[in-house]
């Protein structure tokens, strides 16, 4: 690797995949000069990641590194909600001889990255009114991710929410045999066992079981494939399902934050959907609250393409940490 002076590392560290970063420091941004992604199933820890990724890219003089981990944080430490991988960050320091190390939540992370992004990193649902204000990210992929930048008058302060973990509230008579069933698998039942992959699974095979279905079980990429293509009326149903839910949780969320700054909606599954949240379905959940009808139409609503956001805003985190060392 190219003497490019001391180096920031940053990951992005979910469920099922684990994207790492080497940066130099920027004016603006972190400059990236080298990355990959690892599928987690093939590792026992993200030491193990940590270790290849640094010997793989020839990476010396890291002075240092911040992980954004898809759990709560307390004390620099976190196990990952969908994995159950303990990532301390004092362990890691003393393992890999750097002398700043952090850990903070992924749509931490996401919501610091989506602050340098351009335009063309964005799709609109909804523009909305543009002004400043507090914003809001909502992120389906392998778990649901939520979290708020809140504005201070002069800069957006990312702060974490485990409101993905919050009781999933059926708005129609189809939500509420939806909850029902769910309720038998998992007993407590919250917004990520319908918003995310897994969720998306559990929502089509909800439906086969209502319409007597006998066919075979699909991953969600089958379900959203075979949606797009109109070939199957249940994964068609099952990704309009999906997508209300998301609107109406998306609109729950803005109202909770005062979100007049805008709802980011990041995450692994926007981007794969996209042609579907452009329909009018997202968009009636999102704005459907009574009274707060109209002032959701005014809520800029946009879907984070740049699936490298956390990484990115793991790599200014990492780049803070070297300023304050």
């Amino acid at each position: 690797m190219p003497d490019t002076g001391r180096l920031l590392i940053a990951g992005d560290v979910g469920g099922t995949k684990s994207l790492l970063g080497a940066y130099t420091a920027g004016r603006s941004a972190p400059t990236l000069v080298a990355d990959r992604r690892f599928e987690n199933s093939g590792y026992a820890s993200i030491e193990e990641i940590l270790s290849e990724f640094i010997d793989e890219s020839k990476l010396k003089d890291i002075s240092s590194l911040c992980l954004a981990v898809a759990c709560p944080v307390e004390d620099n430490c976190g196990t990952l909600t969908n994995l159950r991988w303990r990532i301390d960050a004092e362990a890691i320091a003393k393992r890999f001889n750097i002398a700043a190390v952090s850990i903070v939540n992924d749509l931490v992370a996401t919501g610091a990255g989506s602050l340098l992004l351009t335009d063309a990193d964005l799709h609109t649902l909804q523009k909305g009114i543009t002004r400043q204000g507090n914003r809001a990210l909502i992120a389906a992929g392998t778990g649901l991710g939520e979290a708020m930048l809140f504005w201070d008058g002069k800069t957006h302060l990312p702060s974490a929410s485990e409101g993905g973990h919050t009781d999933f509230a059926p708005r129609t008579p189809l939500e509420t045999e939806l909850l029902d069933y769910l309720t038998r698998h998992y007993g407590h039942v919250s917004y990520e066992r319908c918003l995310s992959g897994p969720g998306l699974e559990a929502v089509y095979l909800f439906l086969k079981s209502r319409n007597m279905d006998d066919g075979a079980r699909l991953e969600a990429s089958k379900i959203t494939e075979l949606a797009f293509e109109g070939e199957d009326a249940t994964c068609s149903e099952a990704l309009n399902l999906f997508i209300s839910i998301y609107g109406a949780e998306a609109g729950n969320l803005a109202l909770k934050t005062m979100s007049t700054g805008g709802i980011y909606i990041g995450g692994g599954i926007g981007p794969k959907i996209l042609k579907a949240l452009e329909g009018d379905t997202f968009i009636k959940a999102f704005r459907a609250k009574g009274r707060f009808e109209e002032w959701l139409s005014r809520i800029p609503i946009h879907v984070i393409l740049n699936q490298k956001a956390a990484l990115l805003g793991a790599a200014s985190y990492a780049q803070r940490n070297t300023r304050s060392a």
